[in-house]
């Protein structure tokens, strides 16, 4: 066994053998960079940090993207996946004729 069971992935947790939580290494090194920065704990816009939901949008759609060039792309940042899934099942809801959601099954 690798000692780590990526079963709970799927909800962004990880566990070792012993059923204890895994923190992945990337995962340390960046608080490690965050704690070093000394950083006020300001909260941030309402809609999320506009720099990364700029590069979210460059991501999904390409830097050269009409809709990302004219800016027709609407965006947010959630605090966790499940919250992201909230937000977008929400929007659906409310912007699209379908009652239905389909969901895989991790």
């Amino acid at each position: 066994s690798s000692g780590i069971n990526a079963e709970y992935g799927g909800v962004g947790a990880y566990r070792d053998d012993a059923g204890k939580p895994y923190v992945l290494p990337c995962v340390r090194s960046a608080e490690e960079l965050l704690v070093s920065q000394n950083l006020n704990h300001e909260y941030l816009p309402t809609h999320g940090c506009p720099n990364l939901r700029q590069a979210a949008k460059v991501l999904a759609f390409g830097a050269d993207s009409v809709a990302v060039m004219e800016n027709l792309v609407a965006s947010t940042q959630t605090i966790s996946g499940t919250g992201a899934l909230r937000i977008g099942g929400e929007f659906i809801k409310k912007f699209h004729s379908s009652e239905a959601i389909y969901l895989p099954t991790p």
